[in-house]
This record gives structure tokens, sequence and C-alpha cells, in this order.
């Protein structure tokens, strides 16, 4: 099945091999090893080619189970094969090989193919090769000395190839490779090799090619954990506003997210973080593409604590709860009680009940309204039962009183708000008044409503019930 033409049966057949390789018992009886060690010289020495691309699939696995010392040599063959396709298919897994070997004594034979196989005259096999780097795992790091003659150089040469493709699959798995060099963990020791591959992971973010960039863009986060503050500061923060500024949308929307998540873990400081992205956030928040303006509202909430020194992006969300497009106003719904959170709950009171919060949770669309009921339980955290008895309350009262001869929604998505009130208060007066507030909702003349009010109260007596 291995040796096969059809693509899809050898890929099967490789997969059942791998699978049978991870779930056998080890130690392995010798007269199996010698059986799939043999089936596998087989498939080396085939005629065809098919059978050869089948077997590189194969002996990672293979040596994962058995440690077989014929195995490396076997490979090395497939690597410097004729044929382009089997070396493409030994570059692909080349790492996982790496990886199971651990060792550089025990790949000495496989790390000159490394090499040349990144400077084949094919691009298909040089693209390949070179994110290899990404899988040969964490053993090799522990010798960095070792690391910064043998992939640092192919690292650098990757990220300037004159291929596109090359430059691509390096920007894909860039984080995953420079983890595998080990430099982090002396850091001081290894500043200047890690300046060059800050360098060279600038080189692919400001590549021509825009899926080159958008790649890249994707490891943004992962760098500047792996690089620190200084690294930040030198190489990637010069580069945020052509980034925020792309032509391509998908640029735009990957830088968006990443600026969230290299917030995030406290290798920047709080300071840095306001002064270098939030302008940046105002911009991508005032974005013509709702995609891009989503990643910053989906994930704006991470950076909640930080929001009392961003004037310009919280000016920018408010008018954004007017959006033609529902699923901006749906994340604008969803910060609202981080909003209280940060800038306090006078804010919250005269610049976001009225022409926000209230305005939200009546939107057309339920998914809106929904949004604004699950962030109940975040702001009666913020701002404590008493606070919310003297002003949300009376407002959510008022609001279904109204609704008692109009839209039964309006009355179905104030009940769950007062269930998720409820379901998230200690017992107090707060508890009491929300309760009686479902309790109305049993006798609603829509079944819908009494429906959800059963709901809200199951919702209650589970959380009544829970001993914790």
């Amino acid at each position: 099945l291995a040796a096969v033409e059809e693509t899809v049966v050898r890929d099967q057949s490789v997969i059942f091999w791998n699978h049978l390789c991870s779930h056998m018992p080890t130690p392995v009886d010798a007269s199996i090893t010698t059986t799939m060690v043999s089936m596998a010289k087989r498939l080396v020495g085939a005629d065809w080619f098919t059978a050869k691309v089948s077997v590189a699939g194969m002996l990672p696995a293979l040596h994962t189970l058995t440690q077989h010392s014929e195995i490396p040599y076997l490979y090395k063959e497939l690597c410097l094969d004729e044929t382009p396709m089997v070396r493409r298919a030994a570059s692909q897994h080349l790492g996982h090989l790496l990886a199971s070997l651990q060792a550089k004594d025990a790949s000495k034979e496989l790390i000159p193919v490394l090499q040349q196989l990144c400077k084949d005259e094919q691009d298909s096999v040089r693209m390949l090769a070179v994110s290899s780097l990404a899988h040969v795992g964490p053993s090799y790091g522990k010798n960095p000395e070792w690391t910064k003659e043998i992939f640092l150089p192919l690292l650098k040469e990757g990220s300037t190839d004159m291929s596109w493709r090359v430059r691509h699959n390096l920007a894909k798995n860039f984080s995953e490779a420079a983890k595998s060099l080990g430099f982090q963990a002396n850091s001081a020791k290894y500043a200047n090799e890690m300046s060059l591959v800050m360098a060279c992971f600038v080189s692919v973010l400001a590549d021509a090619e825009a899926e080159v960039r958008a790649a890249a863009v994707g490891h943004f986060a992962p760098m500047v954990h792996w690089g620190g503050s200084a690294l930040f500061q030198t190489h990637l923060l010069p580069l945020l506003p052509a980034l925020a500024d792309d032509v391509v949308m998908e640029v735009r929307s990957k830088c968006a997210l990443a600026i969230m998540e290299s917030s995030e873990g406290g290798t920047l400081e709080d300071p840095l973080i306001v002064n270098s992205f939030g302008p940046l956030l105002e911009s991508f928040l005032q974005d013509e593409f709702q995609e891009v303006q989503l990643q910053v509202l989906r994930n704006l909430h991470k950076l909640s604590h930080l929001l009392n020194g961003m004037n310009g992006v919280v000016s920018t969300i408010l008018n954004m709860s007017k959006a033609s497009n529902w699923r901006v106003r749906e994340g604008v719904a969803k910060l609202l009680p981080h909003l209280a959170e940060a800038r306090g709950l006078d804010f919250f009171l005269t610049v976001l009940l009225e022409p926000a919060w209230l305005v939200l949770l009546l939107d057309p669309v339920a998914c809106v309204r929904s949004a604004c009921v699950s962030g109940m339980g975040t702001l009666l955290r913020v701002s404590g039962p008493d606070w919310m008895s003297q002003h949300i309350l009376p407002q959510h009262v008022r609001i279904y009183n109204a609704a008692s001869t109009g839209s039964y929604l309006i009355r179905i998505t104030i009940l769950q708000a007062h269930a998720q009130t409820a379901a998230t208060c200690p017992e107090s007066q707060l508890w009491n008044d929300v309760v009686l507030q479902l309790l109305r909702g049993v006798s609603d003349k829509v079944p819908n409503v009494r429906m959800v009010a059963a709901e809200g109260l199951k919702l209650v007596v589970a959380g009544a019930e829970d001993p914790s």
C-alpha cells in the first residue's frame, strides 16, 4: 500500500504505520524490529519514487519506537535522492527525525544533509527544509553554541531567500524555529544572536509579499515574549505603524490580535503598552473593515486594567455602540463592564449607562442583547450588590414594565439579565429583588417568556444548592 501510485492510499498507509508505531508496547521485540526495519529498507531501495515518498513519513515514528541505528542512514539516502519529490518528502519530515534523535552527536549524519537541503535548487525542497527547524524540539537548544553555528545560519538564509514560498513557510513557523535555538535560556550571553534572530524576523515582517507578512504577524506576540521588552523596542516597535497601516486587511487584522497577545504575560511594561499600543488600537477601531475592528473589541478586555490611560480608545468604543454592523455592537456590549472596572462606576453612570448600556440592551439583534446579559456577572463583581440595587435594577424594572404590552423579546432579555445577576450574586436584598422579578415572568401571557423565567429560576435554585 505504501508503494502504490494512488496518493490517497499511500497517505493512509503512512498514517496507519505511524499510529501503529505510537501504540505498540515498548520495549519492542527484536523480531518485530527486524521485520519493520527490513520493510523500511525495501521501500527506501525501491525503483519508483512513490515508495520512497511514503517511507520518508514512516521513518521518524519507526526511530522513535525502535531507536534503530540504521534509520538515520536510510533517511540520508532519501535526502540525497535525485528525484525532487523524494527530497521534498524527506525535507518535510526531517525535523521530526532530528527531534527523535535528540542529540547533535546522534544526528551527525543528517545535519550536513539538512544544510544541503536548505540550499537545494528546488524552492519546494528549501521551503520544507528551512521550516523543519521548527520541529527539531528543545533538546538541541540545550547546546546554544552548536545551534549558533548550525541552525542560525540556516534561519538567516531562509529569511532572505529569493523565493517567497521559502520565506512564507519560514514565517509560518518562525517562533518555533527561534525557540529551538535555545538562546532565550541565556539571553545575556547570546544577546547578539538573539538580536540577529529578531532582525531576521523583521525581514519577513517587512516582506514585499503580503502572504509572508500575514504569516509573520501571526508570530509577532510569541516573538515579543521570546525576545523581551528591550528587543521589542529596538526591532519590532518601529515596524508597528507600517503593519497597522498595511494595505492588506489580513495583515492589519492579525496585527491587531498580535498587539493584544503581546500585552499579556508581563513581558512589556504597562506604560510602554499604553504609549505604544494606544494610538494603534484607536486606528484599528476606526478601520474600514469590521474584521479588524472585531479583533480589537473581542480581545480588549485583556487590557481592561490599562483603559484608564487610553482616552482615545474609550471614546472610539462609545461611538461604535451605534455602528451599523451588529457584530461590532456586540463587541462593544461585551466591553462595557470592563470599562466600568477600568474607569470607575461614576464614569459608567454618567457616560456609559444611558447612551450605550441601555441602548444595546434593547438592540434589535438578539446576540447584542445577549452580550449585555452575559456582562451582568462582571458588572456585579465590579460594583457590588448595593450599587446594582440602586442604579441598574430600577432601570431594568422600568424597561420590563414598559415592555409589558410591547415586544416580549425585551421582557425575555430583562429576565435573562435578572437570572445572570441572581446566579452570580450572594444572598442579599439584590438577590431577593431579582428573584421576585423572575417570579413575575412565570405568569406572563407569552409562553416563551414563561419558559425563560422558569429557566432563570432553575439557574437560581441550582446556584443555591451548590455547596461551593
